[in-house]
């Protein structure tokens, strides 16, 4: 009997200090940013750039892009701008879709070469937050999607929940009344 108590307990300490079939990495998905205030920022043009791509996209009004789910190395983008008077380039920046949220980038103000902004994060398939204080985000819809993703996810997880209770109802049921079927055997 201790032979297979130690046994046992080697193969779970083995299984889980090796990882040894544990599954993959978890899919990733697609991440929204949502730039806001760009109109408030007279005399410069933004862009926005998957890293090391050719084109860029001129972002002139309040936009929203997706930042792509890789399925190996997190995909990076860029987001900068560019004095249309004097043609001098901001400082730059970098966004990574590493099972990230959805952001809302909230862009108060460009001074030398530096863009002075806040970011808030929103829910989304990748992760799931408290979004706090939105009130300064002006598209509703935004904060509608991250409502309604954290809502599928935890709707997921009742469901889950009530199918692991289900199933554990149907083994008890099942062995009870197996156990009631079985004959004494009186000797």
């Amino acid at each position: 009997m201790y032979k297979k108590i130690i046994t046992l307990i080697a193969a779970c300490f083995s299984c889980t200090c090796l990882l040894a079939d544990t599954p993959g990495k978890a899919a990733m998905h697609d991440s929204r940013i949502s730039f806001q205030g760009i109109k408030n920022i007279p005399n410069y043009i933004f862009y926005w750039a998957m890293e090391n791509a050719a084109n860029a996209d001129a972002v002139t009004t309040d936009s929203s892009f997706y930042m792509s789910a890789s399925h190996g190395a997190p995909y990076s983008y860029s987001f900068w701008g560019v004095n249309t008077i004097t043609k001098k380039s901001t400082d730059t920046i970098h966004f990574h879709n590493y099972y990230s949220p959805d952001y809302v980038v909230l862009l108060n103000a460009v001074k030398e070469d530096s863009i002075y902004y806040s970011r808030k994060e929103l829910s989304n398939a990748n992760e799931i937050l408290n979004e706090g204080n939105t009130d300064s985000i002006a598209n509703k819809q935004l904060i509608a999607d991250a409502r309604a993703a954290k809502r599928k996810h935890y709707t997921k997880i009742d469901l889950l929940i009530a199918t692991g209770i289900a199933a554990l109802g149907g083994l008890t049921w099942f062995f009870i009344r197996r156990r009631k079927k079985k004959p004494l055997e009186h000797g």
